[in-house]
């Protein structure tokens, strides 16, 4: 069996050149929400890392008012477009670069800010995930980390069943209580928490090191 490396790298790399045009298609309005709240949850940024950034949406948008971004994805194909917008914006303060959210290559107490936005459900592996985040934040730091609970209600869990047919699966259906269980669970405090209304609720989080 593959290892969830090459699993993970796999199914994302297939999905690269639709992952805009699916968000647009079918998130746009609670993006747009996202976008809004990780502005004004960023404005003393200095130094963020973005974790599985895709073709770099979130931190396209964010570059404007953060001195240095860093972004990584675990599919060598989204982090190509999102090198090839990123110079078409002409943007230059940002890092895109092919990484593994569990196995990060920063040292210890690196950023001031680590966004994870829609990826802990889709792990196989989300404590080993969520601690490698606590190891690269600064001691003040904050971790904003919107997902999708899968587990909210039986609507939720339907839709997450037919999503995982055609490739989205969630290894992890959390509620919104059991989503906030883990991360309390793996060392974080709660600062801020908001629940976005989609057709699976989408918790907004965000949360300091204990």
């Amino acid at each position: 069996m593959k290892n969830r490396v090459e699993i993970e790298k796999a199914f994302w790399n297939s999905f690269a050149k639709r992952y805009d045009g699916f968000i647009h298609r079918m998130v746009s309005k609670t993006y747009e929400i996202l976008l809004t709240k990780l502005a004004n949850d960023t404005d003393k940024t200095e130094n963020l890392l973005e974790i599985a950034t895709g073709t770099g949406i979130i931190a396209l948008k964010l570059s404007h008012h953060i001195a240095k971004i860093t972004a990584i994805d675990i599919a060598p194909a989204m982090i190509k477009i999102a090198n090839e917008k990123s110079h078409q914006a002409s943007v230059s303060n940002i890092d895109f670069m092919v990484g593994d959210s569990c196995n990060l290559s920063f040292p210890d107490r690196t950023f001031d800010t680590i966004i994870a936005s829609n990826v802990l459900h889709l792990l196989f592996e989300p404590d080993l995930a969520l601690r490698e985040r606590k190891r690269v934040l600064k001691d003040n730091g904050q971790i904003i980390i919107p997902t999708y609970c899968h587990g909210a209600d039986f609507k939720s869990h339907i839709i997450s069943r037919l999503m995982g047919l055609a490739g989205f699966k969630a290894r992890t259906r959390w509620s919104v209580t059991t989503f906030r269980d883990f991360v309390r669970n793996n060392g974080f405090k709660m600062m801020k928490e908001d629940v976005i209304s989609d057709k699976i609720p989408f918790v907004y989080l965000v949360a300091t090191k204990e």
